[in-house]
């Protein structure tokens, strides 16, 4: 049975990185500064939890189930009564992130032939994770964008392990913890914290069960994946879009580094 192993460090920090004006500084004292709020910490370590749960129950489907996963709060764990709330969340999210990738699969499969850029090595997906996830979320945020956040980090993952990178797995849910502090916590407290996303998106099966996504369709369910489609259209577009914008943001840079080299 494979084991995964977190990957080693690719990058020695640089006097740029200790710079005040870096971005890993200004990203560590964000951290540290919604730490010390409860209900902004509790957003952030309930962010990381709903996009590792994503990713487990996506590696499932792939056919990655053999493997051991472990994601767990950290020690700094929400209440009890968040906790159920999560898990509700959670599951809705899964629901949701999978009839957007039904709807929409020619988007989630061969991100890196799509984008022109090799898997390679940690920091390359890293740079992927990032810049398309701003490209989602550039116009303003909604729930509809988040989960398509979410469904790009499931498909992120699970094109990693089938290339044998399993090891980038570990790290999908701190990168989203990171980004979720920098972009995504302030929007998530105004609107009363991730149980607003419960509303936005009604139960899509009277169970609430990701399984019974999967039933013959009656009159109300078929009217309910319609209006989830039309509120995930919006991501679904933005997402098409910043792949492209990654495309040229790739090729400018290739074509400056042939430049010099010249």
């Amino acid at each position: 049975m494979a084991t995964l192993q977190r990957p080693k460090a690719v990058k020695r920090l640089s006097w740029q990185d200790l710079s005040l004006d870096s971005p890993r500084i200004q990203l560590t004292r964000r951290i540290v500064q919604l730490q010390g709020n409860k209900t902004s910490a509790d957003i952030l370590e309930q962010a990381k939890q709903i996009c590792n749960d994503y990713i487990e129950a996506k590696l499932e489907r792939e056919g990655f189930k053999n493997r051991s996963w472990s994601f767990t709060f950290s020690n700094s764990a929400p209440r009890q009564e968040s906790g159920e709330m999560v898990s509700q969340v959670s599951i809705r999210v899964r629901e949701v992130g999978r009839l957007l990738e039904q709807s929409y699969p020619r988007l989630y499969k061969d991100i890196s032939g799509r984008i022109n850029v090799p898997f390679n090595s940690e920091n390359t997906v890293h740079d992927v994770f990032n810049n398309v996830s701003s490209e989602i979320l550039s116009d303003g945020l909604n729930w509809a964008r988040i989960v398509a956040l979410y469904a790009f980090a499931g498909a992120l993952v699970a094109e990693c392990c089938k290339e044998g990178r399993n090891s980038y797995v570990l790290e999908i849910g701190n990168w989203m913890y990171e980004f979720a502090a920098l972009y995504m916590v302030d929007w998530i407290k105004s609107k009363g914290g991730w149980g607003d996303l419960l509303r936005a998106f009604p139960s899509l099966t009277p169970t609430g069960l990701g399984t019974s996504i999967d039933v013959q369709a009656t009159q109300w369910y078929s009217w309910l994946v319609m209006a989830v489609r039309a509120w995930c259209e919006t991501a679904f577009e933005f997402l098409e879009y910043c792949f492209k914008a990654y495309m040229e943001r790739v090729r400018k840079m290739n074509t400056g580094s042939r430049k010099i080299s010249h």
